[in-house]
């Protein structure tokens, strides 16, 4: 069976970045992913997020390795087009899923335009100094001019130079297989440009994050530790594969079901979870939480007049 075609130049690409720390995921729709850098996207993100996270030093992960920042998204990440609706499924489906499509910045839902979509991680390291940002933002406008003069020109289309770049890099990756064990985990980024130190903090991010989901008896080590990375690591894939707006459905029943028991079952540990563990639930589930807790106060009440 073939693979689903690459995005062209003129097709939109949804960015969603998934943050080290506990800033919830952020949806970027880029509308030109060829004349746009890495760069750009950094930008892009940097106008989302509120300090530390918009003056911090960022690294995009995609598929395990470090995305080049000025390298145009079309081709850094490795987005497929997820099939359009079968003609039977378009009338019925609409209705069943009315309302749950995003709506993205330009107005468009995804039912109107055919878009990519790819997961990219995001590592927030130290803060940079006025300097450094402005240097940044300098280079994105000249990496996308750049981009820009590029496509023009002719160069980076789907011709013998990018026949020539394809060879080029099934040759290096032939020429770097070896047979000692490969890293796993976070060490892997330690071949895409990461520093020990740059590792060093992103694991220790991570384990703060898991530390909300397990007690200091059971805390992932070892083993157990560079599973849970390697999968850190590969989301950024999966949902892209399985078609994307239904992955999204599952997801939301999955946080309507567990917040809604949740707040119900267990009203005043969840709103003493929520008031002092900020970020670590989805906006999603923090509501159906609400909901909950309210359902069980009106039973209350009701039981109680009654």
């Amino acid at each position: 069976m073939a693979g689903f075609p690459p995005p062209s130049s003129a097709t939109g690409l949804d960015v969603i970045i998934r943050f080290s720390t506990s800033n919830p995921d952020l949806l970027l729709p880029i509308s030109h992913p060829a004349t746009t850098s890495a760069l750009s996207l950094k930008q892009l993100i940097r106008s989302h997020v509120p300090a530390p996270a918009a003056t911090a030093r960022l690294r995009l992960i995609h598929a395990g390795k470090v995305v080049p920042d000025t390298e145009a998204l079309r081709r850094s990440l490795h987005a497929r087009i997820t099939p359009p609706p079968r003609r039977g499924e378009t009338d019925e489906g609409s209705e069943k899923k009315k309302g749950k499509r995003a709506v993205r910045d330009d107005g468009a839902t995804g039912e109107d335009v055919e878009r990519a979509r790819v997961y990219v991680h995001c590592s927030v390291g130290e803060e940079l100094s006025a300097r450094d940002t402005a240097e940044e933002a300098d280079g994105a406008v000249r990496a996308d001019a750049k981009l820009a003069q590029d496509t023009q020109a002719g160069v980076g289309d789907d011709g013998v130079t990018m026949q020539v770049v394809r060879k080029a890099e099934r040759l290096v990756d032939n020429e770097s297989t070896s047979t000692t064990p490969a890293p796993r985990g976070f060490d892997r980024l330690l071949t895409a440009g990461f520093t020990a130190a740059e590792v060093a903090t992103l694991r220790s991010q991570f384990l703060s994050i898991q530390s909300h989901t397990h007690t200091p008896d059971n805390m992932p080590q070892g083993q157990e530790l560079l599973l849970l990375e390697e999968r850190w690591l590969e989301t950024s894939n999966a949902p892209a594969a399985t078609g994307g707006p239904e992955a999204e459905d599952v997801g939301g029943l999955d946080d309507l079901l567990r917040g809604t028991f949740t707040g119900f079952f267990w009203p005043m540990g969840a709103m003493f979870w929520l008031a002092r563990e900020d970020g670590v639930w989805s906006g999603r589930r923090q509501a159906c939480t609400i909901a909950g807790f309210a359902v069980n106060v009106s039973f209350g009440l009701f039981r109680l007049l009654s």
